[in-house]
């Protein structure tokens, strides 16, 4: 059942007070594998890249006006299709120090095959790139002048090392999958925020993962939807070790973790 605007403010409401009930920070992660990521990963100080975080005060500032063609739940601001580029940013893009999060994650596992589904305005995409120098980020964005615009943003910042696939997730990503990545490090899905939509990106992704793989799920509170998929992702038997950081959750599969749940502050 679709949730209305008021009703999804209300779940968040209440799915944030849980969260801050149930955090715990370092004093309380006695697995060496969690404190160290904790401690280099989550804890330390926002990394911020000039010139990406130039282009988001554009992108927060500009009048320019895009059709926008959505193809999962959509917007819970606005049911119009043309949207001003500053109200996309404001509503869609993470903040800095969520960029920064990814961008440390990426260097603490030294991904270089990284997946992101829903590429957005690219900011974040941007990030994972510049983490990532000699890696290869794929990013798949299902409305095609949203792409058309992250696409300039990286030739602007003149980053190579990403190859931007436009069209339905559901149709791009299993001949990705088969055709050019074997093989992910990290995947960071932020697109379709329904329940259906992110397990089944997660079972076509998961062949692909190996024991040092990443899955990081965006806006696991995002709806009661969204908090079921979450769940259920932790629960899957090939997940060794899920973490709560109330804006996303963190997956990982190796299989010498003592099989754990935490919910850390952030």
């Amino acid at each position: 059942m679709l949730q209305t605007q008021w009703q999804q403010k209300w779940f968040q409401a209440r799915a944030w007070l849980q969260y801050w009930l149930h955090a715990v920070n370092e004093h309380s992660l006695q697995a060496p594998f969690v404190y160290q990521l904790y401690q280099q990963v989550v804890k330390p100080p926002v990394k911020r890249v000039p010139e990406i975080e130039n282009l988001r005060q554009r992108l927060l500032a500009s009048p320019e006006r895009l059709e926008m063609h959505e193809l999962g739940a959509g917007s819970s601001i606005s049911r119009s299709n043309i949207r001003p580029v500053s109200s996309i940013a404001r509503h869609s893009l993470t903040p800095v120090r969520f960029s920064s999060l990814l961008y440390r994650l990426v260097r603490h596992i030294k991904a270089r095959n990284i997946l992101e589904l829903g590429t957005s305005l690219g900011i974040n995409t941007l990030y994972l790139a510049i983490a990532s120098p000699s890696g290869r980020i794929h990013t798949l964005e299902g409305c095609p002048n949203t792409a058309a615009l992250a696409a300039s943003h990286f030739q602007e910042l003149n980053l190579r090392n990403i190859s931007l696939h436009t069209g339905n997730i559901d149709e791009q990503l299993p001949l990705l999958l088969e055709q050019q990545l074997s093989s992910v490090d990290l995947a960071y899905l932020d697109a379709n925020h329904t329940y259906s939509a992110t397990l089944r990106y997660f079972e076509w992704i998961l062949p692909h993962l190996h024991d040092d793989s990443v899955v990081v799920v965006d806006d696991i509170h995002w709806s009661a939807d969204m908090q079921q998929a979450w769940l259920t992702l932790c629960q899957h038997p090939r997940v060794s070790l899920s973490i709560d950081l109330y804006e996303a959750g963190l997956l990982f599969f190796r299989p010498g973790l003592q099989r754990q749940h935490y919910v850390v502050e952030y």
